[in-house]
């Protein structure tokens, strides 16, 4: 008997073995989205590459979506939003800007920077949601484009793009009413911008306490990336990021996202990178043939979304979600198919947004905006 007993506990072992290890594991079936639409059609012709949802956020109720193309001058934009109660698409009033290319929280205010104003170059403007319009706010000197804003140490900071001469970054001490020139310093000597033919302010961040500026110098016969710190009222050379990130051409700012989570930053450029102090930069280990187009954070997690060319000429777009346990660590939530590239990202408890367009190509379907149940 007991050998019998023997037998039969090897033969269940046996078998709990060959499911775990032989046995193909279940495939992550394709998830189903809803068409809402592409918001910006009333705005755009068809096809072209100013319906292109270059950001989306959810806030106090709404989805907020940013349209235009400010290379080829397609404002005045609208900034449309979604009722997520009524479901309803929503158009404001036309803001004399180019595009709108990404929402900032500053003061505990959504904002939206001027990315190119349809207006002199002498200031550039930001804008501040109140009571469901945008107000202007032209106040930042020489800001030609304006990428970026931040908010550190209670001042108010612009990463511009700023003729010769002048810093391309700027700060307000009054709360945004006023703002002006913050210096550079390289060397233990103030920096001569002229020397480059386009200085950049692309990208703000914070990290551990300290307020970073991401500037892109080019010149006639190269260019650098080159990383700032704030410090005492000015900006002092920190590190370099060039040859330490792969840049893709997805949008024209090179971060097209950044996060601080758990004292690390997290920014996609087209692939995903995680750095602890601004200098050591490490890539996040997702699939080779995927690009990231957007991150963003909700539910105490960060989502990567990324989107993979097939062979038909669909593009398997697929979220990605952070461990709270390994911040690092990244899983696949879901993935589906669509005819054109993902670009931005939004979440809302279990719903997500995923915005669409061929930034490089006109199609059809450019400026489509999904939402996907996840539960």
């Amino acid at each position: 008997m007991k050998i019998f007993r023997f037998i039969l506990c090897l033969l269940l072992v046996g078998i709990v073995l060959v499911f775990v290890f032989y046995l193909p594991t279940q495939k992550i079936k394709p998830i189903k989205y809803t068409e809402l639409g592409i918001p910006s059609a009333d705005q755009y012709d068809p096809g072209v590459r100013a319906r292109s949802p270059w950001d989306m956020t959810v806030w106090d109720g709404f989805l907020y979506v940013g349209s235009g193309d400010f290379d080829a001058n397609a404002g005045p934009v609208a900034v449309i939003r979604r009722n997520l109660t009524t479901k309803e698409w929503e158009t404001g009033t036309p803001l004399p800007e180019e595009e709108i290319d990404r929402f900032c929280v500053i003061d505990g205010k959504l904002t939206t920077p001027g990315i190119d104003p349809q207006e002199g170059w002498e200031l550039g403007n930001y804008y501040v949601l109140q009571d469901g319009e945008w107000i202007k706010n032209r106040v930042l000197p020489d800001g030609v484009h304006t990428f970026d804003l931040a908010e550190h140490d209670g001042k108010i900071f612009a990463g511009i793009g700023a003729p010769e001469e002048y810093s391309p970054v700027v700060a307000s001490s009054d709360g945004g009413e006023t703002f002006s020139h913050v210096d550079l310093y390289k060397n233990g000597e103030k920096l001569d911008t002229t020397q480059w033919s386009d200085v950049r302010t692309y990208n703000l961040f914070t990290l551990r306490g300290n307020l970073y500026a991401f500037i892109l110098f080019r010149g006639a016969k190269f260019g650098s990336v080159e990383i700032y710190r704030y410090s005492d009222g000015t900006f002092a050379y920190d590190n370099t990021w060039s040859g330490k990130i792969r840049m893709k051409s997805i949008t024209y700012v090179p971060l097209s996202a950044k996060y601080e989570y758990n004292g690390k930053l997290f920014f996609a450029t087209g692939n995903l990178y995680v750095t602890d102090d601004a200098n050591e930069i490490r890539e996040i280990g997702l699939p080779k043939t995927a690009t990231v187009y957007d991150l963003t954070q909700s539910n105490g997690k960060l989502y990567a979304l990324c989107g993979e060319p097939q062979e038909d000429g669909t593009v398997r777009v697929s979220v990605w979600a952070n461990s709270k346990k390994k911040d690092e660590a990244f899983s696949e939530l879901f993935y589906f198919f669509y005819d054109i590239p993902p670009l931005s990202l939004a979440v809302n408890q279990k719903t997500f947004f995923v915005g669409l367009s061929d930034t490089h190509a006109e199609n059809e379907k450019n400026g489509m905006i999904l939402q996907i149940e996840y539960k």
